[in-house]
C-alpha cells in the first residue's frame, strides 16, 4: 500500500470530516464516531476527529478512513472465529451494522506502558 505524501494530506486540510448532520433521526455523537439508526440498522460514520484525555482535540485528514478500514479489516479477518455486527462497509468512513444489545464492558490491553496514565 502506498503512503500519501505530505502535500496530499495538507491539500485535504479543508476537506475534513469533523461532523455529520444527516436527517436520519436517532443520532448519537461520540468523540470520534457519529451513529445513526436507520431502518433497524446502525450506520456508524467514523470522522476525522482526534480525541485524547476524553476531549476532541482537532481533526486530521483521512484519519476516519484509516480507523474505519482497519476495524473493517479485523472484523472480516476474525469473522470465522466469532460472529460480529458488520453488515457492509459502503464507504471508507462508513460501517453499517446490525443493531445489537450493548454489554457495558471496557478493557484496555497494552503490550507495554510508558509515561503516565489514569486508565
Amino acid at each position: 500500500m502506498q503512503m500519501l505524501s505530505d502535500d496530499v494530506i495538507k491539500a485535504q486540510m479543508g476537506n475534513l470530516l469533523d461532523k455529520t448532520d444527516f436527517d436520519w433521526g436517532g443520532k448519537y455523537e461520540g468523540k470520534v464516531r457519529d451513529n445513526y439508526v436507520v431502518d433497524g440498522k446502525r450506520v456508524i460514520i467514523t470522522t476525522d476527529r482526534i480525541s485524547a484525555f476524553d476531549r476532541v482535540l482537532c481533526a486530521i485528514p483521512f484519519k476516519g478512513q484509516v480507523l474505519n478500514q482497519t476495524a473493517a479489516f479485523w472484523f472480516e479477518q476474525t469473522r470465522h472465529i466469532v460472529p460480529n455486527h458488520v453488515l457492509s462497509v459502503p464507504d471508507p468512513n462508513v460501517l453499517v451494522a446490525k443493531e445489537c444489545v450493548l454489554i457495558p464492558v471496557e478493557m484496555v490491553v497494552r503490550g507495554y506502558l510508558t509515561g503516565v496514565t489514569t486508565t
